[in-house]
């Protein structure tokens, strides 16, 4: 993506779809400065900063080194302080940290504890307007998760009436329970999922009294988990979106839940949803073959939620495929062939291959800069090597991709070209190649191979498992 930050060997290094991890200072001599909030390992939660035009990250600095290797949730307030609220390492109690913004930096308080009576998962936190803070988790006992709520009325000091406070119970016991609650004009409303069946919503005023009964907003057993978002806009409308199998919406002006939307077809991996100017935004992660999520996204900016269409472009279908023969010296032109689903498909029709012989080259184009390659292969290549580079509009500039030299070797490629899109070479330059001006990649045979490969398909689309978006 566009900066690198850090490695994680976490297993939820950004948390759950529902999550924050991404926030920005929005007032004072600081406005604008970035925070991201990564899991980097078992143990350990950190930060990095950066200022406009978000090109250069800090170092991660160490926050906790006792936190579970579980999803933890995070919020900044007004004045720039962070609230983080996660599980601890040896006894999966539920604490809460706050980072206090002074000098343009965060400093870590001490640890409090919310319940620390059984284990706690999966907490989401919010805030009120006036400082209030809220926290839903799942309680496990045994094999049985409960939805329960505390809240904090010191800045997250102390919560109910102590860690022994279980605070309020919202369902019985349930298999599977991850929550997101969030602050509306008039009410404080938790969503969640639970038993992979069942997206429910109940919701209490913020003056106090009883919370609703449930509501249901989807039903489908075995495909309602932790891919779900929810949202408030600032005119109070209330929304939902969530993935049944394809990727749905639902919203609440107060009075009723409206019908089902479907923005997508497909799954929805990892969905967020957000409001610019009280129209809602959906961004998501779908599959477009297996291990290649594109990050896409649809609005509703004239009534209807628009078609889908991917947010980064770089990371897509190619926009242009050239291979060249050496011994024929001709082109041809494989840009539907590297983008179907069809196997075997991406050859040169002179030689039966993709490449074979010194000179042979795979040329490969988009509009816009691009940094990964993902190479299917139906015949690998034996005994040869090939040269990558890049034309900075002269000249065909070498290079080693920054995941090793690929030899078409094997079958399924992973091919990290450049670490982020900061990582592309400054002097990269479009050129008319083909049939447009594009950023070209050139993959030239440099060892003539004994069994020339042949390919089935080749994107630019990576193995993206999750997305966090600031919101």
């Amino acid at each position: 993506m566009q900066k690198k930050i850090t490695e994680s060997t976490a297993a939820w290094p950004i948390g759950l779809p529902p999550s924050q991890k991404l926030m920005k200072v929005t007032s004072g001599q600081y406005a604008g400065r970035q925070l991201a909030i990564i899991q980097t390992a078992s143990g350990d939660i950190r930060y990095s900063q950066a200022d406009r035009p978000y090109t250069s990250w800090s170092a991660p600095v160490t926050i906790v080194t006792d936190a579970a290797d579980e999803p933890c949730d995070c919020l900044m307030d007004t004045n720039g302080n962070v609230h983080l609220v996660y599980c601890e390492a040896t006894t999966r109690y539920l604490v809460t940290r706050k980072l206090t913004f002074s000098g343009g930096s965060w400093l870590a308080g001490s640890k409090v504890y919310i319940y620390n009576v059984n284990e706690s998962y999966n907490p989401s936190i919010a805030i009120e307007n006036n400082g209030k803070l809220w926290v839903s988790w799942s309680r496990k006992t045994g094999a049985d998760f409960y939805l329960h709520v505390k809240s904090s009325n010191d800045a997250g000091a102390t919560w109910g009436t102590g860690g022994s406070d279980a605070g309020d119970i919202l369902t019985g016991a349930v298999s599977s329970l991850y929550s997101k609650i969030v602050v509306g004009l008039n009410d404080i409303f938790v969503v969640y999922s639970h038993a992979g069946s069942t997206l429910s919503v109940r919701s209490q005023p913020k003056a106090g009294g009883s919370w609703t009964t449930a509501t249901d907003l989807a039903s489908a057993p075995g495909n309602v988990d932790q891919h779900f978002d929810a949202a408030v806009s600032d005119s109070g409308l209330i929304a939902v979106v969530y993935d049944q199998s394809a990727l749905k919406y639902r919203e609440y002006d107060g009075t009723v839940w409206g019908p089902v939307v479907d923005l997508d077809s497909a799954e929805g991996i990892s969905p967020q949803l957000l409001f610019n100017d009280n129209v809602p935004v959906v961004v998501y992660l779908s599959m477009y073959a297996a291990g290649q999520n594109r990050l896409m996204y649809t609005s509703r900016e004239t009534g209807s939620f628009s078609s889908p269409v991917p947010l980064d472009e770089g990371a897509s279908t190619i926009d242009e495929v050239l291979v060249y023969d050496t011994v024929s010296s001709t082109y041809n032109d494989l840009t539907t062939a590297a983008s179907d689903a069809t196997t075997a498909d991406l050859y040169h029709a002179s030689s039966g291959v993709l490449l074979k012989l010194q000179g042979d080259a795979v040329y490969l184009g988009k509009n816009q800069r691009f940094r990964f390659l993902r190479i299917l292969l139906s015949t690998i290549g034996s005994g040869g090597q090939v040269t990558y580079s890049y034309w900075n509009g002269a000249n065909w500039i070498a290079f080693t991709p920054a995941g090793g030299s690929y030899n078409f070797d094997s079958s399924d490629k992973e091919l990290l070209l450049w670490n982020d899109y900061s990582a592309t070479p400054e002097d990269w330059q479009k050129d008319a190649l083909g049939a447009a001006d594009y950023y070209w990649i050139k993959i030239q045979v440099s060892g003539d191979f004994t069994t020339g490969p042949v390919g089935s398909r080749i994107t630019t689309i990576s193995n993206i498992g999750s997305v966090i978006t600031r919101r």
